[in-house]
């Protein structure tokens, strides 16, 4: 059988065939070779060791180690201790000076101004103000009967009396007895007690029965 000298000059056909045959051609020798790495190396032992460009280096590598830094929330924080509210309050009051303090400063603007546009956006500043002022002050009446019952039950345990904890309906009864007596000081306990009848008649009226036509 004549040798071919070159693979890429053999028919397809002819190449099976000397497959069958247990004949391989160069371009099969070559592809059933085992690949054996090249190990790098050198040419000299003090110099550093060459690497193939081929391979691809990944983008981020942890060259130094860096610590983690942790978020610290004070207000979640053992460290920080725990939140005395009378104290706080007390150590914050000046705001509230503040707060009165640049409202009247508004409503004597107010007075002072000629367009109407700029009225009504000082009208709507002053009355976003004002509910401020409003919902601090009931909060801080709750407040206020909230810690006048634990200075009480503190008092109390002194005394030799067990401990006793507020409960959260016990909460909800006294927030209501000191919003009552807000109402019921400001004089607003007869238009906000004719509001609530008429909610609750409204709500009554849903079980009435609807009138036959």
């Amino acid at each position: 059988m004549e040798q071919v000298s070159h693979a890429r000059d053999v028919p397809l056909e002819e190449r099976l065939r000397l497959q069958k045959q247990g004949f391989a051609t160069q371009k099969n020798d070559a592809a059933h070779k085992p690949f054996i790495p090249r190990r790098a190396q050198r040419e000299n032992k003090n110099q550093p060791l060459e690497l193939s460009s081929k391979r691809a280096v990944g983008r981020f590598r942890q060259v130094v180690e860096v610590k983690k830094k942790r978020a610290l929330d004070p207000r979640f924080e053992a460290q920080s201790g725990r939140l005395n509210e009378d104290l706080f309050h007390k150590s914050y009051a000046f705001l509230d000076e503040y707060k009165h303090r640049e409202l009247q400063q508004l409503k004597q603007q107010l007075k002072q101004t000629k367009s109407a546009a700029k009225r009504d956006e000082l009208k709507h500043e002053i009355a976003v103000r004002q509910q401020d002022v409003t919902e601090k002050q009931k909060r801080d009446k709750i407040q206020s009967a909230l810690t006048k019952r634990k200075r009480e039950e503190r008092e109390a345990v002194a005394s030799g009396k067990g401990a006793f904890y507020l409960k959260r309906k016990d909460k909800k009864t006294l927030e209501l007895q000191a919003k009552f007596q807000d109402l019921q000081e400001t004089g607003r306990l007869s238009k906000f007690m004719a509001k609530k009848r008429k909610k609750n008649a409204s709500k009554d009226h849903r079980w009435l029965p609807t009138q036959r036509k």
